[in-house]
């Protein structure tokens, strides 16, 4: 039974992957309206944004949209979401190009509105992502540099060295023997500091 769950995680990481991998060339926008569409094509909506908020790319960047595409909205609490949309780009290095522009902006805008434009993964790499943001958050509030590593691991540096975690348990596993980390991320990590720096069960 064991290992047919080993198997099945390890199938799982595999198919993860290869969807992050078909993706990777591909740029999520969220927060356009759907109804922006009734007179402009996706394409047009995407060149808008680039052409407001990043003139110098236009300049600088052989910008060739591959595909563009809506994803089905969400109905939440009585409300509904616009679906996302997805670009897709004949070369992952303008997608890249993109990214860094939109880290250093800080805030992108839509007729006035703040969206977003991030990478597109995979549903599973999203959740792990999601499941990195309080721990990403606590260390940016406490001055800590740190960033996401493609696709889904935390970077630190701690002391002078930059530290890399995959998953919870290693970054569990490192911050119980460094006690102001340990303190910082007791809660987003369901440590505890009593005993001996031990982890809850």
């Amino acid at each position: 039974r064991a290992k047919q769950n080993k198997t099945k995680t390890k199938y799982e990481q595999s198919l993860q992957e290869v969807w992050d991998y078909i993706k990777r060339s591909n740029l999520r926008i969220i927060s356009v309206p759907e109804e922006e569409e009734n007179s402009k094509s996706l394409e047009n909506i995407f060149g808008g944004i680039i052409n407001k908020n990043f003139p110098g790319l236009v300049r600088d960047l052989d910008i060739q949209v591959q595909e563009a595409q809506r994803t089905p909205g969400k109905f939440i609490a009585k409300r509904s979401s616009p679906g996302q949309i997805v670009i897709r780009f004949s070369k992952v290095k303008t997608k890249e190009r993109i990214l860094r522009a939109v880290r250093q902006k800080h805030q992108v805008t839509y007729k006035g509105k703040p969206i977003r434009l991030m990478a597109d993964f995979s549903a599973e790499t999203l959740q792990v992502r999601r499941d990195w943001h309080p721990i990403f958050s606590r260390l940016k509030q406490n001055n800590y540099q740190q960033r996401i590593l493609y696709p889904v691991k935390l970077s630190i540096i701690y002391e002078g060295k930059i530290q890399s975690f995959s998953d919870k348990q290693l970054l569990r596993e490192f911050a119980i023997t460094k006690t102001p980390l340990q303190e910082l991320l007791k809660g987003a990590l369901n440590l505890e500091t009593n005993s001996g720096n031990t982890l809850k069960q």
